[in-house]
């Protein structure tokens, strides 16, 4: 009886061993995410979008803030999706100087049809395009 509980905790602890080896060389393959050049903006501050859709209105709002004051330029354009991607049907723009510059539309839309709005701010010499979905 004894020489069988020695056998047993003997194999368990063997199986604990090999275990705890297979985790340390699986963790040790985890190698970090190396997200390349990141693009740093000189002039723009920031960029916030907003595309809601209540019942039969879309709103497309966006607000560029500049680090410094300069020319500064918006720009939506409200996209309907086809069979073969997106196709543009309204643009808005605004352009102005200063730090800050906002721009807010409203259209009526078919409730069947699905929209996004692709925002291009320009400040100087920097442009930002970025899309935004209900």
């Amino acid at each position: 009886m004894v020489k069988t509980i020695k056998k047993s905790v003997s194999i368990l602890l063997i199986l604990a061993m090999l275990f705890s080896s297979f985790v340390i060389m699986s963790s040790a393959a985890v190698v970090e995410d190396d997200y390349g050049v990141m693009p740093c903006f000189t002039t723009i501050g920031s960029v916030t979008t907003s595309f809601t859709i209540s019942g039969l209105n879309s709103t497309s709002s966006v607000v560029l803030i500049s680090k410094v004051s300069t020319s500064l330029y918006i720009k939506i354009e409200l996209q309907k999706e086809k069979s073969t991607g997106y196709e543009t049907i309204e643009t808005w723009t605004k352009s102005g100087t200063g730090t800050s510059l906002g721009l807010e539309e409203t259209r009526l839309i078919n409730v069947f049809s699905d929209y996004r709005i692709k925002v291009t701010c320009t400040a100087g010499s920097e442009t930002h395009t970025t899309y935004d979905y209900p």
